[in-house]
């Protein structure tokens, strides 16, 4: 599928367009692979991320298709993909039977179904240990340089670290004195650490580099599952990577590949997110409706 643009620039796709897409997911060869990011996706967008909340509707949605992946093994496996750690997003989605990959795919535990989201099992590669150690005295390092300003939220990811900036008033100069502060405690600890700063808008996010991003998380998804079908959604500039994944699976082969950019009004999702999407949604509540159509789709195909 390619439909990229087809709405008009800062519109959200119409109902046919929806529809049309939901049916060539279900049309295609199983299993179907779901992608979701949940801050801003399956959650609508805060300020401050301690508060995120799922949308109810985008639960309900999410329970129901995990019911009928279990009456039905192999037609559908879906993944949530998020810069948060695991045991953070999987305690806010609270749905079993898929798989969560946090930390932009660097962890993983599979929540089952009816399990308890507090006893999930996370796995790390034990390869990033050696980025533990550097990534806190980032952590610690930054908020004392900045003299922990109210609007920032310092994320420790294990080996990995994000400095989030939603909540300043000025969102770029905050971040603008994030990446300075890094660069000043790299100085005065000599830290040499093999992080690299990923994409966001509202957040400086150092992590392995060779642990890649979304990209490389969801070509794994790809080379486990074989789907004849996938659909990936999203809104923030990590989903850059997310999508390009997808369109090039689906270059030159028969793989139904569908990218959804959520493209809310009170957060426009980036322009260079929306430039490689096949849909847009308008909210968490919007995706909410998607996954409940998709699921009666499903359930009328099966």
């Amino acid at each position: 599928m390619t439909t990229a643009g087809a709405s008009p620039a800062g519109e959200v796709s119409t109902a046919s367009e929806v529809e049309d897409a939901i049916a060539a997911l279900v049309a295609a060869r199983p299993p179907l692979l779901l992608v979701i990011d949940f801050d801003g996706t399956l959650a609508v967008g805060s300020r401050d991320p301690a508060v995120a909340r799922i949308e109810p509707l985008a639960q309900r949605a999410l329970r129901r298709l995990a019911g009928l992946s279990s009456a039905h093994p192999g037609r559908w496996q879906m993944a949530g993909l998020t810069g948060r750690i695991v045991a953070d997003v999987a305690a806010r989605v609270r749905v079993g039977g898929i798989d969560y990959l946090g930390d932009h795919g660097l962890e993983h535990g599979r929540l089952p179904r009816r399990g308890r989201a507090e006893r999930l099992v996370t796995t790390t590669d034990p390869a990033f240990d050696l980025h533990r150690d550097p990534a806190e005295a980032l952590a610690r390092g930054v908020a004392d340089e900045l003299d922990t300003p109210p609007w920032l939220f310092v994320e420790r990811k294990g080996p990995s670290v994000a400095f989030h900036v939603r909540q300043a008033e000025d969102v770029s100069a905050a971040r603008t004195l994030v990446v300075e502060a890094v660069e000043t405690v790299e100085r005065r600890l000599g830290l040499v650490h093999g992080l690299a700063h990923y994409r966001g808008r509202s957040v400086v996010d150092l992590r392995p580099r060779e642990a890649g991003g979304k990209r490389e998380a969801v070509e794994r998804l790809i080379e486990r599952h074989r789907p004849g079908a996938i659909a990936v959604l999203g809104d923030e500039m990590s989903d850059i990577d997310a999508f390009e994944a997808v369109i090039a699976a689906r270059r030159g082969t028969p793989l139904v590949g569908v990218t959804i950019a959520v493209h809310g009004l009170s957060r426009p999702a980036p322009s260079e997110l929306l430039a490689v999407a096949d849909l847009r949604l308008g909210g968490a509540r919007d995706v909410g409706r998607w996954l409940a159509a998709l699921g009666r789709r499903l359930e009328g195909a099966s």
